[in-house]
């Protein structure tokens, strides 16, 4: 009878071990890290992270169902930065789980390091990238930013030769220009973003003043007269030297004058040639190669009129 205890006692753990072995085959325990962010930093007042905090390397232990079935979001990881001070720092953090069926295993602490919190007033300035289309350019003198100066706050030594941007591309772009907000970014003396820093305000508005380039073409060159000849005089003929002379500006301007005006000139009454040199008066913004002209204003008498004698 007792031996027969025995037999089942045997038969009945090598059945558990089985079952068991079988069990873990079908659903073993298994692992999967996680990579965590600090919920919601807060330092000491006049106290700030230089760099980013690091991430914590959370590991989830599990059954392979229940690790299946794991919602990472369960994760909370929070800091302790209440004794930091200006170097680096050995932060004390928590991990806290919501989900029971698994386990968690993370660092204790994690390296920070900490600096005084500065504050500075910088200019923005403009980085161009890229060109104009082809036959325009900016007017520098309009070019504006607004505001022209934030303020930048951050780790106190990373403040020294930071400086504050906004990247323009000016691909496509042309006349007449645009007023556009752009972020502001803040780089360090190797052209590289600061991520410590806050800027306010985060934007500027940016003008620029586009407009197209100038082109030379031939203008004729007009004349005009007042007055009129003495009793029995006909003006026969004008001409005018140079007929046509080289006008360089933009080309919607140019494209509305029809022949460039000069001074005036007066045969009141003359009885002979005149001959003036007179200024060629081109619109604002466009140029010419010649500035004056001579005129030259054929008089002679009438046919079949006696010329008015002389007073």
């Amino acid at each position: 009878m007792l031996g027969n205890l025995r037999l089942k006692l045997v038969a009945l753990f090598f059945a558990a071990a089985l079952w068991s072995v079988v069990a873990y085959t079908s659903n073993p325990t298994q692992t999967h890290h996680y990579n965590m962010a600090v919920s919601n930093p807060v330092l000491p007042a006049g106290l700030v992270v230089v760099g980013a905090i690091p991430q914590v390397t959370v590991t989830v232990i599990a059954a392979a169902d229940n690790l299946r079935a794991f919602d990472p979001h369960q994760l909370r990881v929070s800091a302790n930065f209440s004794n930091v001070k200006v170097g680096t720092n050995q932060v004390p953090i928590r991990v806290d789980n919501s989900d029971p069926s698994v386990q968690v295993d993370a660092p204790s602490t994690i390296p920070v390091k900490v600096d005084q919190l500065g504050t500075t007033n910088l200019n923005v300035s403009i980085e161009r990238t890229h060109s104009l289309l082809t036959g325009f350019h900016e007017e520098t003198g309009s070019t504006s930013v607004t505001p022209a100066t934030v303020r930048v706050d951050g780790p106190k030594s990373q403040l020294k030769d930071i400086q504050a941007v906004v990247v323009v591309d000016l691909t496509g772009v042309s006349a007449p220009g645009f007023s556009t907000p752009y972020p502001v970014q803040i780089l360090d003396a190797n052209k590289k973003g600061v991520t410590s820093m806050t800027v306010t305000p985060l934007s500027v508005t940016v003008k620029m003043v586009i407009q197209a380039d100038a082109i030379t073409v031939n203008k004729a060159v007009g004349f005009t007269l007042t007055g009129q000849p003495a009793a029995g005089y006909r003006i026969t003929n004008v001409q005018i030297a140079p007929l046509v002379v080289q006008a360089t500006g933009l080309q919607n301007i140019l494209s509305g004058i029809g022949v460039l005006s000069t001074d005036p000139v007066d045969v009141g009454n003359a009885k002979g040639d005149v001959v003036k040199t007179v200024s060629i008066r081109p619109p604002n913004g466009v140029e010419v190669s010649q500035k004056t002209a001579t005129v030259h204003v054929f008089i002679s008498a009438a046919p079949g009129v006696s010329p008015s004698a002389s007073p």
